[in-house]
This record gives structure tokens, sequence and C-alpha cells, in this order.
């Protein structure tokens, strides 16, 4: 029995490192796109994920992923406001016309 548990023990503890190691890997990530991110919006004012990933000379799925990680982190803190997509626009088409901007 005792046994058992610290295996669980040990799962548990390493499950909860990786979570927080994975949590540290993309903020830093986070943190080299966010400069390149910020002086696009100050440079064009509001633009939809689709225009900054373009900005920033990235190109494809993957690009538009590390983009909207980048992002989301930007408005937890305050930094950036996401503009919604107009009522009535279809589920498959909000994230075209989602529009960020700078705060301040």
């Amino acid at each position: 029995m005792a046994a058992m548990n610290a295996v669980l023990l040990g799962l548990v503890v390493g499950l909860a490192g990786g979570a927080v190691g994975a949590r540290l890997i993309q903020s830093k990530r986070n943190q080299t796109l966010s400069p390149a991110i910020e002086a696009a919006l100050r440079d064009q004012g509001s633009l939809t994920l689709s225009q900054v990933t373009g900005a920033l000379g990235l190109k494809g799925l993957s690009a538009r992923g590390k983009v909207l990680f980048a992002l989301a982190e930007m408005i937890a803190r305050g930094k950036v406001r996401e503009i919604p997509a107009p009522e009535g626009t279809p589920r498959r088409r909000r994230s075209d016309l989602v529009k960020y901007e700078l705060t301040a």
C-alpha cells in the first residue's frame, strides 16, 4: 500500500512539474513575440489575427496559434484589448473578424 501511495505521489508531482515547465516555456515564447506584436499594433492600429501574423512575417496555422497565445497573455496583462466580431457573425468566421488593439 505504501509503495502504491509513493508511486501515485510521484506521478502527481511529475505531472505538476511538467505543467509548470510547459507554462514557463510558453511564457518565454510569448515574451519574444510581444514586442513585435506591440509594434505592429502601434504602427497599423487594430488588426485581426491573420493581419497580426502577416505583419510579423509568420505563415501557417502553427504561427497563428503562437500569436494567439501571445495575444491572450497580453490581454490578461491589460496591454491589448480584444474587439469582438459583430453580432450575428457565424461561429466559423468569428476568428477572422475579431480585432486586437493596444489599450494605451
